[in-house]
């Protein structure tokens, strides 16, 4: 029997919490229609008796952290939270109760426990020092306060899953279904994480890259702000990172440095994901054939945006239409 904990804290995200409960319900239901013996117990724990959600709901905890110091888990697992700023994210990391939660998590992670989180949720595992040194992701639009507060992390939130060693985090809030079959999948096998698929209407996904909104990414140091208008407004002619470091008045290795502190890819890539993120955009929006989409961001050659496309999203352009 394995044991599964899952970790809540006040203002947890509702459908997080949720799609961790009911996954792990109806893998161990298929499970058992196959003729397997229960092979998991799922547990809650919380800092104190009763958690009250994101959407006001309240619940009791099966276990408090205080009783629990010398509990053993074979999966520990962290719902998004429901931080959306840099500002609630400082507020929510000094609370007592994630305090708490943090030293809890960095034991156990010190043993052979395997710990999973997504969406703000990951901030909690990179705050208790269990990323330092290894791949993650987290929600597209906190990609730049994440880098900001835990530079030893390597993130990369273009990714909607990211396994290093024991920890296991995935993207934006609705990516906990991803995180969770990937779990199941670990559980129970391949073929019932398939199976819950299945049931529960869930699409296989390998990227968050095509849902990032243009627009809705800010960063803090204006040279980046400044090479993402300037990139923005050339996206159908030829450019080079020369020619944008000449614009911005900044030697090609000093724009490198500015662009990946703050987006974590070299300035070649960045140009790169501004023409894709464009191209998707006028796929979901335009009629244009994949033609025209490939003139109006810079590529001559139909072939190569398909194939970058289907790199990048994990889909095909027809899939965006």
């Amino acid at each position: 029997m394995k044991i599964i904990t899952v970790l809540v804290l006040d203002g947890v995200f509702d459908s997080s919490l949720s799609i961790t409960l009911d996954t792990l319900h109806a893998a161990q239901s298929i499970f058992a229609a196959r003729g397997g013996a229960p092979k998991v117990q799922v547990r809650t724990i919380a800092a104190k008796a009763y958690i009250t959600t994101g959407a006001g709901m309240r619940m009791k905890a099966d276990l408090q952290l205080k009783a629990a110091q010398h509990e053993v888990s074979d999966w520990i697992i962290v719902p998004g939270l429901g931080h959306r700023s840099d500002q609630q994210l400082g507020d929510g990391l000094a609370r007592s109760d994630a305090v708490q939660a943090m030293r809890w998590l960095a034991a156990a992670g010190a043993g052979k426990t395997r710990i999973a989180a997504s969406c703000s949720a990951v901030f909690l595992l990179a705050q208790a020092g269990l990323l330092n040194g290894r791949k993650a992701t987290t929600a597209w639009w906190l990609a730049q306060a994440f880098r900001a507060r835990y530079p030893a992390v390597m993130l990369d939130e273009a990714r909607l899953l990211v396994r290093d060693g024991p920890c296991l985090t995935a993207g934006a809030a609705l990516s906990q279904l991803d995180l969770m079959l990937a779990i199941v999948s670990d559980l129970f096998g391949e073929s019932v994480a398939h199976l819950c698929s299945r049931y529960l209407l869930i699409d296989q996904r390998s990227s968050q890259a095509r849902y990032m909104m243009r627009d809705h990414l800010e960063h803090e140091d204006q040279t980046v702000v400044a090479a993402q208008r300037w990139i923005d407004a050339r996206l159908a002619q030829p450019m080079t990172v020369t020619a944008l470091a000449s614009e911005l008045a900044l030697s090609p290795k000093t724009l490198a440095r500015r662009i990946e502190a703050a987006t974590g890819v070299s300035p070649i890539k960045f140009i790169q994901r501004r023409r894709l993120s464009h191209a998707a955009h006028l796929l979901e929006t335009t009629a244009l054939s994949i033609e025209a989409v490939a003139a109006q961001v810079g590529y001559q050659d139909s072939t190569a945006l398909r194939k970058l496309i289907k790199r990048e999203f994990g889909v095909t352009p027809s899939t965006l239409r």
